[in-house]
């Protein structure tokens, strides 16, 4: 699978996460539940616990907080944890209920496990490790396409991770400004590498959600910008599609009170059905930047715009003033668009009141 976008189109990732909570059992539910709700993808994390956190890491504020627990990091992982066998069996089940799958990887064994074992052509790069290098230079660009969060990152932060990416220098900073150095280079890989706008806490509070940032993301970098929302319900995600976003992730879960660290920023199934129908709407809504004259709007045009008419009874050769002109509905005459064809003319023959004039 690779992924292609149409401009009519958002394909919207259910992000499962770790919301199974360690069940394989959960996790095949995630994946039906989140077909139905009308998600095109569903996403997971891939990881090696031993291989994403040491035993001193802490958990960060908001998986305290959401956990009610100031365990490790790594012993909170290990329980949020699939296996291998398990994954190959998502990707599968995933298939037989037509969503396609995806998933995050933390580190080059996760890599190398997606893209080698389970033959997976998308790699979604988590925030975390937008500055994980030893990750990214594993990336094998003309072989995979990958989404790219960049949650917590500045713009320098951003492009140097391209740019290993892409293992060339695509992008530069020129007199504080971002250029394409290698117009080549970018070309392909506009159908290779895709960015999500992010803002990393769990949830988010609005006034730093930032979703402005999405088009000065596409006008600098020229790519497919998405968004991953982290935000308590689904405002802000139909919004940055309103943005002009293409991408739209959201955390799903089968049961917002569930215990763990992502399911109170995750939408229920319920949630995520409406926020897709919105996103459906809202892109319709959007259509096209062309100013034109809508299928709709011919049946009309008769009906609601009018045409010039003899105000007063006007005598044949007699030359046609404004005084004498009116304009009424409907448009079955001469449009007012032409008054100056009309005036000071002679009339061709006599005129009553109300009469539709004639060039």
């Amino acid at each position: 699978m690779m992924l292609s976008f149409k401009k009519k189109n958002v394909y919207i990732i259910a992000e499962a996460g770790v919301n199974h909570n360690g069940s394989f059992r959960i996790a095949k539910k995630l994946v039906v539940s989140a077909k139905k709700a009308g998600a095109n993808a569903i996403k997971f994390q891939i990881f090696d616990s031993n291989e994403l956190a040491s035993k001193n890491a802490k958990k960060a504020p908001y998986q305290i907080k959401n956990t009610k627990s100031n365990t490790s990091q790594l012993s909170m992982l290990k329980k949020l944890e699939l296996n291998k066998k398990q994954f190959k069996e998502l990707l599968l089940f995933s298939k037989k209920v037509k969503i396609d799958f995806m998933a995050s990887v933390f580190d080059e064994k996760s890599l190398s496990f997606l893209t080698d074992k389970l033959n997976q052509k998308i790699i979604k790069i988590p925030s975390g490790e937008i500055t994980n290098f030893l990750l990214l230079r594993k990336i094998n660009l003309s072989k995979n396409q990958v989404i790219l969060s960049t949650g917590m990152s500045n713009m320098k932060e951003i492009i140097d991770a391209i740019n290993i990416i892409v293992k060339k220098n695509v992008y530069k900073f020129i007199n504080n400004r971002i250029k394409i150095i290698n117009k080549p280079l970018h070309k392909k890989i506009k159908k290779k590498l895709f960015i999500l706008h992010c803002t990393t806490d769990y949830p988010v509070k609005d006034k730093y959600v930032n979703l402005n940032c999405i088009e000065q993301l596409k006008k600098d970098l020229d790519l497919v910008v998405g968004y991953s929302d982290h935000t308590k319900d689904y405002i802000t995600s139909v919004i940055a599609v309103a943005k002009n976003a293409e991408i739209i992730e959201k955390h799903f879960t089968l049961d917002k009170k569930l215990e763990g660290p992502d399911h109170i920023a995750s939408l229920n199934p319920i949630e995520f059905k409406n926020m897709v129908d919105l996103i459906r709407r809202t892109k319709n809504i959007l259509g096209s930047s062309k100013k034109i004259i809508q299928k709709c709007e011919f049946k009309n045009r008769k009906v609601v715009r009018k045409s010039l008419v003899a105000k007063n009874y006007i005598r044949k050769n007699q030359i046609i003033n404004l005084k004498d002109i009116s304009a009424i509905r409907p448009a079955n005459g001469v449009s007012p668009i032409h008054l100056k064809k009309v005036i000071k003319r002679r009339a061709r023959k006599n005129f009553k009141k109300g009469d539709l004039l004639e060039l």
